[in-house]
């Protein structure tokens, strides 16, 4: 499983609404809703997720 780096959801890959390729790392998404936001925005979410990684 993936998580969705806009949501948090965990998304099976080969099932996912979609994915993008950001900085060689391939990210999985739940709904177009949040791969058009990660789109937007990349840097903002992966370091949402860098941040929650961090600390864990």
């Amino acid at each position: 499983m993936a998580k969705d780096p806009v949501c948090g959801m965990d998304v099976d890959p080969t099932t996912a609404a979609g994915k993008s390729d950001y900085q060689g790392k391939t990210y999985y998404f739940c709904s177009q809703g949040c791969k058009k936001a990660f789109d937007n925005e990349p840097q903002k979410y992966v370091q949402k997720a860098e941040t929650k990684h961090c600390c864990q």
